[in-house]
């Protein structure tokens, strides 16, 4: 059995206690929900898709609670297929079987046989849980799956680095077959933040001032490629991110989703909550977007 330890320090807490009232805050934010989420055990469970970022709590887990909300509301997956970005630039996508990930809130179950039936209908997943560890992408989304859900659910985590549309519509397509193949019950979730504006990412394309001309830049970018997400156009974010060099970190995994959710039957994308790390902590030198979207049959 292969344990999976948390790696992302300082994204949130390493402590069980501190673990729940930090995500307990995510969702009381002003710019979260404003009430805990509660399981309807009698969810319409329409949700199939879904979009969450992976900053750091107190930066977009406000924009993230959005997401794990509606999940709740929707009612209770058996298994949440994560799609992380390798920010490390592990080359393809890479799960594991027999594992179990141990987060500060407990121990939480890789699904094996979901995980063996997607590579089995895949050209381009690897059997590789080494592409997990020090990410942080995947890791980040499971306090809020343990705050809503407690034990009563499993994962398939994969992690994607460098890849091209082609290999995202394979990895989408075997997803969506392995889970009809086992009558799974299942949500796809692709982790991404959006544009990473600033000199420390070397990327200023509309300068560093006025501000205000920054943000609306920073806004219509984000805009545009979340159109692309809620119209379900997979090929359509990878040529726009691509072409314009934006510096959305997860379209590739965000895309993969919206190829899976369209097999199983996806037939429109709700943006949640749009904001900037700006937005919610009012820092000027570095300007992160963040966006909550689920996909719906």
């Amino acid at each position: 059995m292969y344990v999976r330890r948390p790696s992302a320090w300082g994204f949130h807490p390493f402590n069980r206690d501190q673990e729940r009232r930090e995500i307990e805050r995510c969702f009381l934010s002003k710019h979260g929900v404003g009430e805990k989420p509660i399981v309807s055990e009698d969810g319409a469970r329409r949700i199939i898709g879904g979009v969450a970022p992976h900053a750091g709590l107190i930066y977009s887990g406000p924009i993230a609670a959005h997401t794990y909300y509606h999940l709740a509301k929707d009612g209770r997956p058996e298994t949440f297929v994560i799609i992380g970005v390798s920010h490390g630039g592990n080359p393809g996508f890479a799960t594991m079987f027999d594992a179990v990930w141990r987060m500060p809130m407990g121990d939480v179950n890789v699904d094996s046989e979901l995980a063996r039936a997607i590579v089995k209908h895949s050209e381009f997943v690897d059997i590789n849980p080494r592409a997990h560890e020090g990410e942080h992408s995947i890791e980040i989304q499971l306090p809020f799956l343990q705050y809503v859900y407690d034990k009563e659910f499993k994962i398939v985590p994969i992690t994607v680095g460098y890849g091209d549309y082609d290999m995202c519509e394979d990895v989408g397509d075997a997803i969506a077959e392995a889970a009809k193949d086992l009558g799974r019950d299942i949500v796809v979730l692709g982790s991404t933040d959006f544009t990473h504006y600033g000199a420390m990412y070397g990327y200023t394309p509309a300068g560093t001032r006025p501000f205000e001309k920054v943000l609306k830049w920073i806004y219509e970018t984000d805009r545009s490629l979340i159109e692309k997400i809620v119209s379900l156009d997979a090929e359509g974010l990878v040529r726009r991110v691509r072409e314009n060099n934006y510096t959305m970190c997860g379209y590739l995994p965000v895309a993969t989703m919206i190829v899976a959710a369209k097999k199983m039957g996806a037939s429109e994308g709700k943006l949640l909550k749009y904001a900037t790390s700006y937005d919610v902590q009012g820092s000027t030198d570095v300007i992160v977007g963040y966006a909550s979207i689920v996909i719906e049959k």
